[in-house]
């Protein structure tokens, strides 16, 4: 089997309804499969998956168990020599998938590979970054506090993305793991992603694991998806899911304190 297809959902129907929709020229595809882990919504998801789209794999968490745990779920079923991890909110097409996967198939020496990432309002997002660090996210915390205390102060937002405003491919960091390609048998080696970050830097810590296995991340900026970009933890400075990303950013900076 060629590629395997993994989204985790949470209350969220409303992205998934156009996520999978997008993903139709996939559902009869004999070298893929469509692995769906969701994370004990209360939203009809499943039925209405189970309905509508009878041929994807559906796992049922029966509680929240976070991103890493979801996609760890779906990466232990996966049969493909590709896994294509993808965000509920995400839309896609058959051109920047099938030019992942050729990249992938040319570069051996890659083990992952993600694509330029728009909003609905057509603005390009940060979705390569270099690792990061704990001055960056010092420096982010204090600009949203201010933002919303509306003081103007200097922006540090941009310090740790790529100038993606090019048309090659190139290494970077990290990806995030809204859209990346992984090659089975890189991930095979380094294992899968770490549980003890319910949600924050995952993708971080994945992508850093996978170039100390002697793989290489890249960026294919000549291609893009579709992202609606449901950044939960900035909507609430204090909520659970910002707690959580703060929780696991203090473990990500411990885990490579060295």
């Amino acid at each position: 089997m060629k590629l395997s297809v993994i989204i985790i959902g949470y209350n969220s129907w409303h992205y998934l309804e156009k996520n999978l929709a997008s993903i139709a020229f996939l559902q009869n595809d004999p070298q893929t499969e469509i692995i769906y882990v969701d994370n004990a919504s209360t939203d009809g998801a499943v039925d209405k998956i189970r309905r509508l789209y009878p041929n994807i794999i559906i796992i049922e968490n029966s509680k929240n168990v976070g991103v890493a745990t979801a996609r760890n779920k779906g990466i232990r079923m996966a049969r493909g020599k590709y896994l294509w991890f993808l965000d509920s909110d995400t839309e896609v097409s058959e051109i920047p998938l099938t030019t992942m996967l050729t990249f992938m198939d040319e570069h051996p020496e890659v083990g992952l590979c993600g694509c330029k990432i728009v909003g609905y309002d057509e603005k390009v997002q940060s979705s390569c970054r270099k690792f990061p660090t704990i001055a960056y996210k010092l420096k982010a915390v204090i600009h949203i506090i201010a933002k919303k205390g509306h003081l103007n102060i200097y922006s540090s937002s941009q310090q740790n993305t790529y100038d993606t405003d090019v048309e090659a491919p190139f290494e970077v960091d990290y990806v995030i793991g809204a859209c990346q390609i992984i090659r089975k048998k890189a991930q095979e080696q380094i294992g899968v992603l770490d549980e003890h970050i319910f949600y924050g830097p995952e993708d971080a810590d994945f992508c850093l694991r996978m170039k100390r296995g002697g793989f290489q991340v890249f960026y294919l900026p000549q291609v893009s998806i579709y992202h609606a970009y449901q950044r939960t933890s900035s909507h609430r400075f204090l909520s659970k899911t910002t707690r959580e990303h703060i929780k696991g950013l203090i473990y990500y900076f411990w885990k490579y304190r060295k």
